[in-house]
């Protein structure tokens, strides 16, 4: 199962479409989050109610810049899919109001995220709307963006809500300088990482691992390994240290050490030692 995210080249507004993913993306919820959250609330409404409003944002990096594997705006894009989305380019806060205006029909709620907060959750989005709701919220300030009422923006003339409301601890962080992007990589590594050892993967060490690699459960992972695009590896395989692996597929119980594999397969119970393999199959 893969995640399609179509190219957003286009100047225009488009939609996003976002199909199912090879791995759940889990990850991008902690785990407690997830479980006391689903307990408490139905979040139907959310889908059904609100518009997510994408903004390509014109400083600092690229909306198109890639961290493990995925686009800035993908990341906020897959916390926010459970809606309907639509992009848009970044304005001056006061041409805002009439744009989003425009887009609105049809919701209830507009909410507004900017392409430079690729460490937006899932269960920070959720726990945003709850709060919005339950206080009959006409605008909501965050750090990085906002949520609206449609009915306000119908009317408004300007924004009246000053105040800036916090949710999460890096949810919000702006990526747009080398320091931020360097931590926004360790973080969504990380969280890739612990989705996998949550499924039964097995990490000695640090390694770096792309958003749309699957691991299979019971792989043992050493530490320096890369493993990029949309890599395949089986139950039990063994990676000693030292791997670059992309767009591979590594079958069960095979074992690789200090080997460079692009677009190869490597069969059942092979293994691989000090190899430079490019689209070859062992």
């Amino acid at each position: 199962m893969v995640y399609k995210f179509y190219n957003i080249t286009m100047e225009m507004d488009i939609d996003i479409e976002v199909n199912e993913n090879q791995i759940s993306f889990d990850f991008l919820n902690e785990q407690k989050e997830t479980q006391s959250l689903q307990q408490a609330e139905n979040y139907d409404w959310v889908a059904d109610e609100t518009l997510v409003v994408l903004i390509k944002a014109k400083e600092g990096f690229s909306y198109d810049f890639q961290i493990c594997g995925k686009s800035m705006l993908d990341w906020v894009s897959m916390a926010t899919s459970c809606c309907q989305q639509k992009t848009i380019e970044e304005s001056a806060e006061e041409a805002l109001l009439p744009r989003l205006a425009e887009i609105c029909e049809g919701y209830e709620y507009v909410a507004v995220f900017y392409s430079d907060t690729p460490l937006l959750k899932k269960s920070t989005f959720l726990e945003v709307m709850t709060h919005f709701s339950k206080r009959k919220m006409n605008v909501l300030k965050l750090k990085r963006g906002f949520v609206f009422k449609t009915s306000y923006l119908k009317t408004a003339k300007m924004m009246l809500s000053t105040s800036i409301e916090d949710f999460g601890k890096d949810d919000f962080c702006v990526v747009n300088d080398a320091r931020k992007m360097s931590y926004a990589f360790n973080v969504l590594n990380n969280r890739i990482v612990e989705y996998h050892k949550q499924q039964g993967v097995v990490f000695f060490g640090e390694s770096f691992v792309d958003a749309d690699v699957e691991i299979e459960e019971g792989a043992i992972i050493y530490p320096n390994n890369v493993i990029k695009g949309q890599s395949y590896i089986g139950k039990e395989v063994i990676l000693e240290s030292g791997n670059f692996i992309l767009d591979t597929i590594v079958c069960d119980r095979a074992y690789v050490c200090q080997s460079y594999l692009e677009k190869s397969k490597i069969e059942k119970g092979k293994s691989v030692i000090f190899q430079k393999l490019i689209s070859e199959k062992v």
